[in-house]
């Protein structure tokens, strides 16, 4: 297991830098077991073969630790936070999962992959079409031909209610606070999370997101050289519609 720096300097992320040892107990597990059970009845569906994988915005290397035990193969996982891979090493320090440290627009892997997963709104913190269509083309590019990219976003159909503030407490080993701004003209998600600690001040941080339309995701899609097989509900994994929250999208590369 290695950590390299990318040639591009990653742009720093402070939600992740101040909460990173707080993540896997609030957000990061929750949220994997789901995914979990989603990526394999997605990847039975559609008959997805593969040797190979990278992990984008892999945080805390969950997922990729999941994807090197649970299917046995050779794992690189990419995040631009230095203080969420620090957690992923410690996660991943017996396995063959490989770190790196990329901007998803910079993406440069050592070697092309059958598969590329990026989950839990990975694709959403690229805040312009220009950056996510950059980003995608470099995904195809390391790609093998006929490869795969799974992946999910939050969409613009209100995706977290109505455009005010809200909260969220989860009460596990700290108070968690989550304060969500919508802002539905821009399609911009402010999230600020706190967290209070049993020892020592409480931690926060704040990330921007942006909600991106399915038509606009499918343009950027075909335009980067993929295949769409599957646009999913992730909450029903049925066909998505126009309304749903937010989408996993199945594609494959051309070739």
């Amino acid at each position: 297991m290695i950590v390299i720096t990318a040639h591009s300097p990653p742009r720093r992320i402070p939600t992740y830098r101040a909460l990173a040892h707080a993540y896997d107990a609030t957000v990061g597990i929750p949220f994997f077991r789901g995914l979990r059970c989603a990526f394999e009845q997605l990847v039975n569906r559609h008959r997805i073969p593969f040797r190979s994988a990278a992990d984008l915005g892999c945080g805390t290397g969950l997922f990729a630790r999941y994807l090197h035990d649970r299917w046995r193969v050779p794992v690189l996982a990419v995040d631009r936070s230095a203080a969420m891979l620090k957690r992923a090493a410690r996660r991943c320090d017996t396995s063959n999962v490989r770190l790196l440290r990329q901007d998803i627009r910079c993406l440069r892997l050592p070697c092309d992959v059958d598969l590329v997963t990026a989950n839990f709104d990975t694709v959403n913190h690229l805040l312009t079409t220009r950056d996510l269509c950059r980003a995608l083309r470099r995904i195809a590019q390391s790609l093998r031909p006929g490869g795969h990219f799974i992946f999910d976003f939050v969409t613009n159909s209100q995706p977290l209610g109505a455009p005010h503030r809200y909260r969220i407490r989860n009460r596990l080993h700290r108070r968690v606070r989550r304060s969500i701004r919508w802002d539905p003209v821009r399609r911009l998600l402010s999230i600020a999370v706190n967290v209070s600690r049993r020892r020592g001040p409480p931690a926060c941080g704040m990330h921007v997101e942006r909600a991106y339309a399915p038509e606009e995701m499918t343009r950027c899609l075909l335009a980067a050289g993929f295949i769409i097989r599957g646009i999913h509900d992730a909450r029903t994994l049925e066909s998505a519609h126009r309304c749903s929250p937010r989408i996993v999208v199945v594609a494959r590369k051309a070739g």
